[in-house]
Parts: structure tokens; C-alpha cells; sequence
């Protein structure tokens, strides 16, 4: 079992209860100051032992940061390479995708001038107001603050209409706090918890690498030993967050589905929801195309679907769909059953935990309403945010490989209907195609409805090396 009691909350539980969230950008203005306010915080941070039913504190560093803060540098750098670069690095960044719209250097926010994260969840307006009045005039002591307002929308949808968060995998070793709905369940075994939880043993049956401390620079004993007396573990029982602020085009997304469909419908707004639902993998309602591919039936929401098994060719789910790249299950290997594909993908897996920012564009969120309300120019987007023991492995790979990637699945110039930045020339990844009979259906010039506004590579810590970072110096 996972040492709960030491583990951050949000490694087991995304806090959907509580529908308000702050995210506080911080920059350490005065060291001594923000080293205090932390180890005020210490015993208030929730961790993953208890599910709070009122609000939440949960808190994450940069590089930058830990070096702002004192952390000394042997310990700083046995960190992850990706982490210390951080996700602006030039190479990084063009193999992200974050050039074009998304180059970094107009982002409102840069991983940069953030040291640390503060993240406040309420139950409702009124909470968050309190939590807030109460600790900005201390946190603005020691920091320089920019606050981003997020509140979850109606049934947990995000801002395109479609219902987010169906698929999550479960960490072996974490309690169930309640039963889970069926179409919530993992579609493979749990992972192991080092895929995601920093010094436990992950899906290679190896422990994840974690960062260290020199045993000198740990003389009030916040650190366990490393199993081999030589240093202490900073990382266990720690993890790695990622974090990109995206905004969503939702009005140039519904006017494409709408103008460009070429999928069966009786109504022009039934078959914009067809090419939409085609995109996504899913029906607005959550009902998988591989289980129901000819209409939005959420009584045929079973999540253990596979997709060589079910749906080879994509006929129901194109191969190119943002759920199919995302989470490929069986689909990328080759063999019987393909379950040399279910033991790789379980090695990229990623744990979300994103919220949306912006007014939606109807309460609702019903394509009809979308389509008829136009375009109001408002900015709106998501908060795209997932826990990883490894960023490379994990983040990364996903990333470059299949969301940006053009010839994923055996596509030519196919990226991410979704969420990939669009290249053009030979390297261009602006098409999507639908597999179908007789002939299939392909949509070439498909434009780019995100856009990255700013992100950066956290270390979220445990309890004991949370005590350990606000010690220093």
C-alpha cells in the first residue's frame, strides 16, 4: 500500500467535489519569507490518506524554484533532466509542438518567472473566498502572484461539450474511497504505483528514479535513507506535475463540424456532432464509438473496450480520433490479441487532473445550443494537467509521438484533430481521416483549436520532503 499519509491528495483524487479551484502562480520575491510560509503550510496540505469535503491545499515546485528557495544544488541536481530544463527548452519545445501559435515566446506566463504552485480547491464560491481572503495577504509577503480561476462545468464537461475524465488509470495500491462507476473503470489492471508515485516500483518491476538529498543537508531527519544509506530519498512518495494553460477555439471548432461534415446525419447540426464525435472517439454524452458507433447511447458506456480487437481498422473509431491516440490500448502491436500493445501503452500512461477556466459558452454545453450561440470572443480553454514518475517516458513520449505525430497508427499526414499544432509542407499533420465504406472520408486543412498559452514541469513532493524544501537553507 501506498504511504498515504505522506503522499499529496491530488496523486489519488482530483478533487471533483469541489468545483472551485485556484491556481496560484507564484515567483519568490523574498526567499526567508516564502521558506516560512511553507513551513506554515506543511500540516495543512491535504494528503491522499483523507478526501476533504470543504476545500484543498496542494502545492508544487519548478527547478527555478527549488533553487530560488535554497534547496542545495547536489540535491537539485539528481532530478530529472526534463524537469531542470524545463518544458521551454528550445529542442524540448519543437518536439512538443510548442512553435507556431504555441511558440513561447509571447506566453502571458513562462515556467521561468514561476517558482511555485499553489492549488486551492473549494466546495463553492463562498469557501473559496474565505480560503482566499485569508491567505493572499500572506502568500503576496513572500510572493509576486498571478491567480488563475478554474470551476468545473455542468456534468464535468469541458468547453468543446464533450463529458472529460472517462478514462483514468487506477495506481495498484491505492483504496477505493467509494465504487466507481462502470464507465469510470480502468480498461486494464491497475498501474504500478511507481508509474506515477516516485520510489515505489513501476511497470519495468524496477523502483522509479527519485531525487536525493546529501545525508548532511537533511540534519532534522526529514528524509528516509535511500536503500543504500548513502543519501536521502526527496522524491518518494513524490511526483512529477505537468502543467499547459490551453485555451479552445469552441466557436472555429462547431463552424468546421458544421461546414465541413461529410458523416451521416438527418439535420446539419446531427451531422456536425457525427465529425465531432469521430474527433473526439466519444459521443458529447461519453458513449465510446467502439461501443456505439452509430449514436449517443450511454447505456453502452463500458470503458473495457479494446480497439485491434473491437474495431481493427477504425470504422467506428478512426485511428486518428484523440482518445485512440491518447490511450491506444491493443491497437499498436502486433501478434495475438496485441498484448504486446497493452504492455507498452501501460508504460505511457499519465494520470489527468485538469480543470477548464472561462465562462462555457452555453450552461449546458448541448452542440444545438454551441452552434447557435456563435461566436461571443471570449477567451476560455483548459488547464490541462497530469501527474508522471517520468516526464520523458511518460508525458513526452505522448505528446511527440501521438498527439503531434503525423504518421501515427500508420497515418500519413494525420496530427490530433483536437489538440496538435498544425505543421504544413512535408512534415504537415493537417488531415483527418475516417476509415468507412465503400471508400473512406478525408478532411484535409483541418485548423489548430488550441492554443498553448503557458506551462511548466512541477515536482509535487510528499509530506516529509515538502519539510525538507522549506528547511533551506
Amino acid at each position: 500500500m501506498l504511504e498515504t499519509s505522506d503522499i499529496q491528495g491530488l496523486v489519488v483524487r482530483g478533487y471533483g467535489s469541489l468545483s472551485e479551484a485556484r491556481f496560484l502562480l507564484l515567483a519568490v520575491d523574498h526567499p526567508e519569507r516564502a521558506r516560512a510560509y511553507l513551513r506554515r503550510i506543511c500540516d495543512r496540505v491535504n494528503t491522499a490518506k483523507v478526501s476533504p469535503e470543504t476545500h484543498a491545499l496542494q502545492v508544487a515546485f519548478t527547478a527555478k524554484g527549488l533553487e530560488k528557495l535554497g534547496v542545495p544544488e547536489s540535491a537539485r541536481s539528481s532530478f530529472a533532466r526534463e524537469f531542470i530544463e524545463g518544458m521551454d527548452d528550445n529542442i524540448r519545445a519543437e518536439s512538443l509542438g510548442d512553435r507556431g501559435r504555441n511558440d513561447p515566446s509571447p506566453l502571458t506566463w513562462s515556467e521561468q518567472a514561476v517558482h511555485v504552485l499553489l492549488m486551492v480547491y473549494a466546495k463553492d464560491v463562498d469557501t473559496m473566498k474565505h480560503l482566499l481572503d485569508e491567505e493572499l495577504p500572506i502568500v503576496k509577503a513572500a510572493f509576486t502572484v498571478v491567480e488563475k480561476t478554474t470551476r468545473t462545468l455542468d456534468q464535468n464537461r469541458e468547453h468543446f461539450g464533450w463529458r472529460d475524465g472517462l478514462s483514468m488509470p487506477n495506481l495498484l495500491g491505492v483504496p477505493k474511497e467509494r465504487p466507481r462507476k462502470k464507465q469510470q473503470e480502468s480498461w486494464t489492471d491497475p498501474l504500478a504505483p511507481g508509474e506515477i508515485v516516485l520510489g515505489y516500483p513501476n511497470e519495468y518491476k524496477v523502483q522509479s528514479e527519485s531525487p536525493t538529498a546529501e545525508l548532511a543537508d537533511d540534519p532534522a531527519g526529514h528524509l528516509e535513507p535511500t536503500a543504500d544509506g548513502k543519501h536521502k530519498d526527496l522524491g518518494r512518495n513524490g511526483t512529477y506535475l505537468v502543467y499547459r494553460e490551453l485555451t479552445q477555439s469552441v466557436h472555429a471548432l462547431w463552424d468546421y463540424l458544421a461546414k465541413q461534415s461529410k458523416e451521416p446525419g438527418n439535420t446539419p447540426v446531427d451531422r456536425a456532432i457525427a465529425l465531432g464525435a469521430k474527433m473526439v472517439g466519444r459521443w458529447p454524452n461519453g458513449a465510446p464509438l467502439v461501443e456505439s458507433p452509430d449514436r449517443d447511447d450511454t447505456e453502452r458506456d463500458d470503458n473495457t473496450f479494446k480497439y485491434a480487437h473491437d474495431d481493427g481498422i477504425g470504422l467506428a473509431c478512426p485511428v486518428a480520433s484523440h482518445i485512440r491516440r491518447a490511450n491506444p490500448r491493443d491497437a499498436l502491436g502486433a501478434g495475438r490479441d496485441h498484448e504486446d500493445s497493452v504492455i507498452m501503452v501501460r508504460k505511457h500512461q499519465m494520470v489527468r487532473r485538469g480543470r477548464p477556466f472561462g465562462d462555457p459558452v452555453s450552461e449546458k454545453l448541448k452542440p444545438e445550443e454551441i452552434l447557435a450561440a456563435g461566436d461571443d470572443k471570449k477567451q476560455r480553454g483548459l488547464h490541462f494537467i497530469c501527474l508522471v514518475g517520468n516526464i520523458s517516458r511518460q508525458f513526452e513520449f505522448v505528446q511527440r509521438n501521438w498527439i503531434q505525430s503525423a504518421n501515427f497508427g500508420g497515418l500519413y499526414k494525420d496530427g490530433d484533430p483536437l489538440t496538435a499544432t498544425r505543421r504544413t509542407g512535408e512534415n504537415a499533420n493537417d488531415e483527418f481521416t475516417c476509415p468507412a465504406k465503400p471508400v473512406r472520408r478525408k478532411y484535409k486543412g483541418v485548423p489548430q483549436f488550441t492554443t498553448l498559452v503557458g506551462g511548466g514541469y512541477f515536482f509535487l513532493p510528499g509530506i516529509a520532503a515538502l519539510r525538507f524544501i522549506a528547511g533551506h537553507p
